[in-house]
């Protein structure tokens, strides 16, 4: 199966490989894709991806990159080749070593096995590499022929086009986590007020919280953020980043803000709070009352498929 990918595509295309039986790890996944380089300076990735799919530890994932004209690409397979068209293309390997906490080591070993502008320098490697979710790696960088056209044969308006190789969470999971999240204060007298929220998400994408805002003599503080969770055995690890800022009066921001983070684990329908710190005022702004009342973010959390 070939794949042709044109610039001005707006549609992407992801050609995964499927290992059943294979030895898999994780749920993180390893993708190498086309970018492009605009005479402005502004680089984004250009719509087409080889992907490994589920990790298959050992077992190693290839794909053939062709090139030709303004970064028109095509992606395919071995043992499929280059495309008569082309004036560059690029043959790269992907094994993966091991995965610990969703950080993945593996084997890179790419070629540009094709330059017609260049056919003397062939440009290759053969590493390891340890990537995170979210965290990227360049392979090659080429310049794009300054009489290039577009499709519509006119002038080219890219600068260099290059791949990369993306480690990240699959977009289409359908694990989905849920959550009743309070903001607790505990008041003097030892009892409590909370506001409620119930959230939905899928699992290592943020998942954002909103509460109405908390007033004192001094203004009012707006708290939000967001959970990113991680399902485990016999429960759920959750990353969660609060943050509290003040609002600015008559104005649509804030005039200051604080973010804090705390990692801790949940087993099914377990209660547990994350305590927030007081605030300290800024240079020039009053104490206030919210300074002496003491807030938490409460959670309660399961995994609903």
């Amino acid at each position: 199966m070939k794949i042709k990918l044109m610039l001005g595509v707006v549609s992407g295309l992801l050609l995964a490989a499927r290992l059943a039986g294979a030895q898999s790890a994780d749920d993180v996944q390893l993708s190498v894709g086309p970018y492009e380089l605009a005479a402005n300076g502004a680089e984004k990735p250009m719509g087409g991806w080889r992907s490994t799919g589920q990790l298959a530890i050992g077992t190693a994932v290839a794909g053939v990159f062709s090139m030709s004209g303004c970064g028109g690409f095509s992606i395919t397979v071995p043992p499929h080749g280059f495309d008569k068209d082309a004036t560059a293309g690029w043959r790269v390997e992907i094994t993966p070593l091991k995965v610990v906490n969703h950080a993945v080591t593996f084997r890179l070993r790419w070629i540009r096995a094709l330059d017609t502008t260049n056919a003397l320098t062939l440009q290759s490697e053969d590493i390891e590499v340890t990537l995170k979710p979210g965290e990227s790696r360049p392979l090659d960088t080429l310049p794009i022929q300054t009489t290039a056209k577009t499709v519509a044969g006119r002038p080219c308006a890219l600068k260099a086009v290059s791949l990369r190789v993306v480690a990240d969470f699959p977009d289409m999971d359908r694990r989905l986590i849920g959550a009743n999240v309070w903001l607790v204060e505990r008041l003097p007298n030892g009892k409590e007020q909370s506001q409620l929220q119930s959230l939905r998400g899928v699992p290592n994408r943020p998942i954002p919280f909103y509460f109405d805002g908390v007033a004192d003599e001094a203004g009012r503080f707006d708290i939000f953020g967001n959970l990113v969770a991680d399902p485990e055995q016999g429960g759920i690890e959750f990353v969660v980043e609060t943050i509290r800022a003040r609002a600015d009066p008559g104005q649509d921001g804030y005039q200051s803000s604080r973010w804090f983070k705390s990692t801790l684990h949940v087993k099914p329908n377990e209660i547990v709070d994350v305590a927030l710190p007081a605030p300290v005022p800024a240079s020039g702004e009053k104490a206030g009352s919210l300074a002496k009342r003491v807030f938490s973010i409460r959670i309660q959390a399961k995994q609903i498929r």
